[in-house]
């Protein structure tokens, strides 16, 4: 992949050239790896041809930018069709891009028309729940498409459904074509409107469309339970009828045939254990996978063999701690399969705990499988049971881990990759455990220019940071030097600029203020708590005075 430092040396038009070609590839970039090649792309000023690059690109730059290449009606057309989850929700970036958006398209109040819907795109999944009320059903075709809602988004969402002003109509009118227009918004639904739907069209949409949709089984068994009875009668056997045999294994309607009682006493003798993986696939609802869960401890109350373990599935949120302790987790496929299934933090660390114990080894599948969501559950006993080669193709995030896993982690990272000390990879291999890196290391790799992007030197271990001088961090930022000026009001970079004199700063070219005058002396001790309970910023100033105060005493002396 793009990377900021493969891109260390290239020229601007190489830069160039190598955004179309991703465009023309269609490959998919983070916004770290978009971000740089935003600022590798624009070094010389803007390009006139911003139509040729990929469109996510335009999401770090602004309409201004745009002027050359089109007008900013046109700029946010393509932002529309851009992956806006590039940016993180909540993040000042994106809310911006609204706000000049709905400015460009001229829009003064909240009703959005269907041309400016279009336009929009995917910054309509932004929009506040006053845009969704007063625009009525205009929003809904691109709101089908978006990832996620704001508990408030879904509430206006429900409102202007259930009033049937849209061109959809009331949803006990609706056909399944009618419902699968608006699939994406069923897990918005909730009870209230689902309800209304006729149950032979939700029937109907399970069979016929349910296949090619992108919700998932926990999404899809929201219409099971619509379709089950709500009032479940107590049953002595299973009814003739309701047998479960090889077709009714292999069928994925088999939910909708089964309130949670028949599938109790229907399951009594027959064997899951081949059809496990195909069943756990459909839409049961949580009642039923209770009652699926149930029959297997009732199989096996020895603990499940190993060969079940990686078929679990959505039965994973019923296990229990008591469970794991029975399970025989030997091979790294099994780990991996179990966390797979994202299991809550206590059993996920109990599994690990579990493999670890019974004397396996953390290996490349099993540190990709405990991934960033586990990895800063694993206890020091854990982290030395990691096999160190395996950190030179882990994909691991320890940033938001305790220092101690931070520190640990970078010590078996850089035993891992010292080998390669020397090559280009190194950084790109070494760079997700900086966080736990000493400081005299990062003055080696200062030496390397390796274009550090500034949300890896943020993560950098704050004693380490601050031992860095203004030239080290200008080699260790490269291109992305400049992005320091907007953090210089924000830990860590605040408290690295307090300890620079601001002569050096001043050399960056980049307008840091807030360093250290000429005539301070900066007494820097960072292992040691001040003696004094004084604020630091006092003892500064005693410090900056105590020339003046020796100068006053030499001459009292001189004079009397």
């Amino acid at each position: 992949g793009f990377t900021c430092t493969a891109a260390n040396g290239m020229n601007v038009e190489s830069s160039r050239q190598l955004a179309k070609a991703m465009k023309q590839k269609n490959v998919k970039l983070g916004e770290d790896e978009l971000r740089c090649l935003a600022t590798m792309v624009t070094l010389k000023g803007i390009p006139k041809d911003l139509d040729s690059y990929p469109k996510d690109l335009l999401l770090f730059l602004s309409p201004s930018d745009y002027a050359a290449t089109g007008s900013c009606w046109q700029y946010f057309s393509n932002i529309g069709k851009a992956n806006l989850d590039v940016l993180q929700r909540e993040s000042s970036q994106r809310k911006q891009l609204l706000l000049e958006a709905l400015a460009c398209l001229k829009i003064p109040d909240t009703q959005v028309n269907e041309e400016n819907a279009e336009v929009l795109g995917r910054l309509v999944c932004d929009l506040s729940e006053e845009y969704i009320r007063s625009s009525g059903g205009v929003l809904l075709k691109q709101l089908n498409r978006c990832e996620s809602f704001l508990p408030e988004q879904e509430e206006a969402i429900r409102t202007v459904i259930s009033s049937g002003n849209t061109k959809y109509g009331p949803p006990s009118a609706w056909s399944a074509s009618t419902l699968n227009e608006l699939s994406g918004l069923i897990p918005v639904f909730g009870h209230s409107i689902l309800q209304k739907i006729p149950k032979d069209v939700l029937t109907l949409w399970l069979k016929n469309f349910a296949h090619d949709s992108s919700l998932s089984r926990e999404e899809l068994a929201s219409i099971t339970e619509e379709l089950l009875p709500s009032r479940h009668k107590r049953a002595a056997e299973c009814p003739p009828d309701l047998k479960i045999t090889q077709e009714v294994l292999e069928d994925d309607m088999m939910p909708i045939y089964y309130t949670p009682e028949q599938l109790r006493v229907c399951l009594k003798n027959v064997s899951l254990a081949d059809h496990l993986s195909l069943i756990l696939s459909y839409p049961f609802t949580v009642q039923q996978l209770a009652v699926l869960k149930r029959h297997l401890d009732e199989t096996y109350p020895d603990g499940y063999p190993e060969s079940l373990l990686p078929r679990l599935g959505p039965l994973t949120a019923f296990i229990t701690p008591e469970d794991i302790s029975k399970w025989k987790i030997n091979s790294a496929e099994t780990l991996a399969a179990l966390l797979q299934n994202q299991p809550s933090d206590a059993d996920a660390a109990v599994m690990i705990n579990r493999y670890v114990c019974l004397g396996n080894r953390l290996t490349t599948p099993v540190l990709n499988a405990i991934g960033t969501r586990y990895l800063c559950l694993l206890n020091a006993t854990e982290l030395n049971a990691i096999d160190t080669n395996s950190l030179k193709t882990a994909a691991l995030d320890p940033s938001a881990c305790s220092q101690t896993t931070k520190d640990i982690l970078y010590n078996k990272a850089k035993r891992a990759l010292s080998d390669q000390h020397n090559s280009r990879a190194y950084y790109l291999l070494i760079k997700p455990y900086l966080g736990g890196a000493p400081g005299i290391d990062l003055k080696a790799l200062s030496k390397d220019r390796v274009n550090m992007d500034i949300e890896t030197f943020t993560k950098l271990r704050k004693d380490s940071l601050l031992d860095l001088t203004p030239t080290e961090v200008k080699d260790l930022l490269g291109v992305n030097l400049s992005q320091l000026k907007a953090l210089q009001n924000e830990s860590p970079v605040r408290e690295w600029i307090q300890r620079q004199k601001q002569c050096e700063l001043d050399k960056l070219h980049i307008g840091l203020s807030g360093g250290l005058p000429d005539g301070y002396i900066n007494f820097v001790t960072p292992k040691f708590q001040p003696p004094s309970s004084a604020p630091l910023g006092a003892m500064a100033m005693v410090f900056h005075i105590l020339p003046a105060l020796l100068l006053s005493f030499l001459m009292m002396f001189v004079l009397s």
